[in-house]
């Protein structure tokens, strides 16, 4: 094959239409023998390029139009079985005529006036005959906003292969299904495309269900909210009407994201039946899952020395610490209850019980690891500091994971990689909410509470001790930000704990490679996103 292709350029696309069409078919014939359940990472999908490139001996120039082909076939059928209406079909400007376009810009993009001078016109129209909306913007920040924003279900992009690299993050971030057309040259200016090519996938549509189906995380997380009004969790709760049951009831009613059920419904889901409605078994495991979330809030608070939680004094500030102690208590018990009487098969019970046990105990070492070193500040270093983020934050996903995966009937396998990719993101999330904490501007302490040991000032002390130029002692304050202890030091600290929060992230992706089931994994690419993504500005 190599012979009837042009040759190699930096990022080159065969300028020749039958040595774009002979490399695509040698793509699809190699993707139809191999098992590739999505998302892929980037260098899963390069590694497959490699492996073509050698296999059907095509010019390595054209390695990145290849590792385009490849993402194409690891997303076909998903994307196919998309309804035209549900995806987005995003052009470059540059396709414009640079001499005769009349078309103005906003914020999002290219607002095509169907002029005729150039190719954007008849492609648009065509797009929206079919039903898709159409985006005509330059670089990547309006294409990440509309898919943090949910967007798209699906994508057709049409781009030069260098902007086609800086957009596979965002989408693989989002596990939002893309086939996509390379530009036949690079350039800003009065580029050019396959028309016929950008209106075959325009035109891609199968009946058959997909491997992967994207589910509607919003509809769902709305759906287990609705577990959470005073009518439906006074259904759910065992409740006789005492004063303690109704300060508890209060407390399950307050704010907080619902995450932690949201999550075990959504795996149950995943490996399941998206579309298929929530059994009461599941409503009464998901509420069991945010009963220990609540629980370990309540204790947190009291140990952490918190005042205010949700905007309003925390639960030991309205009502003193041994009725907080013991609401907290009252809905640890009233999660294994409800675990119990979940209408579970035996086995199913018993393996959620000792699941949620085992979160309990490890979340209790994580804690009194960390209670310990408060009162050690020179046992205060980065090892320490990430064994405790994994034993207290870890425990909770993956409790809420495996709790909807029992439910489902998944086996070890499946089980044993929710556990590991708990671990990462539980690691990564407290990361991130530690620097995070070291920019905020606000302190829900009291002045004499001690802070609780910090990655950054773990970091920090370790570069002091490696003799860092300039730097002061570090010893952890009381009632102090993150943010006033470090303030003034070198950043290296900040700097090496954003590396590590890449690191953990990258972890928890890598540690879905084994699944075959296409829907959980994407599924969870999209909470590993979700979670990790930066708190908005107030």
């Amino acid at each position: 094959m190599q012979s009837s292709l042009n040759k190699p350029q930096n990022h080159a696309v065969p300028a020749d239409k039958s040595a774009r069409d002979a490399i695509r078919r040698a793509v699809r014939a190699y993707c139809a023998g191999q098992t590739m359940v999505p998302p892929l990472a980037l260098d899963e999908i390069e590694a497959h390029a490699d492996q073509l490139l050698r296999e059907a001996r095509i010019d390595s120039a054209f390695r990145g139009f290849v590792t385009v082909l490849v993402g194409n076939e690891v997303w076909r059928d998903t994307l196919t079985a998309t309804p035209f209406e549900r995806r987005v079909l995003i052009l470059p400007q540059c396709l414009r005529s640079s001499a005769a376009c009349p078309a103005e810009s906003d914020s999002l993009g290219l607002l095509c006036e169907a002029c005729g001078r150039c190719a954007i016109c008849g492609i648009q129209k065509e797009a929206e005959r079919l039903g898709y909306a159409v985006l005509v913007s330059e670089g990547t920040t309006a294409v990440s906003a509309l898919l943090s924003a949910g967007g798209a279900d699906a994508v057709v992009g049409v781009s030069c292969l260098e902007s086609l690299e800086k957009l596979f993050n965002p989408l693989i971030a989002h596990s939002v299904p893309a086939m996509a057309v390379p530009l036949l040259r690079n350039g800003c200016v009065d580029t050019e495309a396959d028309a016929d090519w950008i209106e075959e996938l325009l035109r891609l549509r199968s009946d058959a269900r997909p491997a992967a189906v994207r589910m509607d995380m919003r509809a769902l997380r709305r759906e287990v909210s609705g577990w959470f009004e005073p009518g439906a969790l006074n259904g759910l709760l065992n409740l006789s009407g005492s004063g303690t049951e109704a300060m508890a009831l209060e407390w399950m009613l307050k704010g907080g994201k619902r995450w932690r059920p949201a999550l075990a419904v959504c795996v149950f889901k995943a490996l399941t039946d998206p579309a298929s409605a929530s059994p009461e078994m599941l409503k009464k495991v998901a509420v069991a899952v945010e009963c220990f979330h609540k629980a370990s809030l309540v204790h947190d608070d009291i140990e952490d020395g918190d005042d205010f939680r949700y905007d309003a004094p925390t639960l030991h500030r309205r009502h003193g610490l041994a009725v907080a102690i013991n609401i907290g208590d009252l809905l640890i018990g009233e999660g294994y209850r409800l675990i119990a009487a979940s209408g579970a098969s035996a086995e199913q019970v018993r393996q959620m019980l000792a699941v949620a046990a085992e979160g309990h105990r490890t979340l209790c070492l994580g804690q009194g690891e960390e209670l310990l070193l408060r009162g050690n500040p020179e046992g205060v270093t980065v090892e320490a500091v990430l064994e405790i983020l994994r034993r207290k934050t870890a425990p909770a996903y993956d409790v809420a994971l495996q709790l909807g995966a029992i439910c489902a009937g998944a086996d070890h396998d499946t089980r044993a990689v929710l556990t590991a990719f708990s671990d990462a993101l539980g690691i990564a999330y407290q990361i991130r909410d530690d620097l995070e904490d070291a920019v905020a501007d606000h302190n829900t302490k009291r002045p004499d509470a001690p802070n609780p040991p910090s990655l950054l000032l773990a970091l920090a002390r370790e570069d002091q001790a490696g003799g860092e130029a300039g730097a002061q002692t570090v010893t952890p304050g009381r009632g102090r930000s993150v943010c006033a202890e470090i303030s003034g030091r070198s950043r290296k600290a900040e700097q090496r704990a954003r590396k590590m929060l890449l690191q953990y992230e990258d972890r928890a992706l890598r540690s879905l490679r084994p699944l075959r089931q296409a829907t959980l994994k994407s599924l969870l690419y999209r909470v590993a996103a979700k979670i990790l993504a930066p708190t908005p500005a107030p």
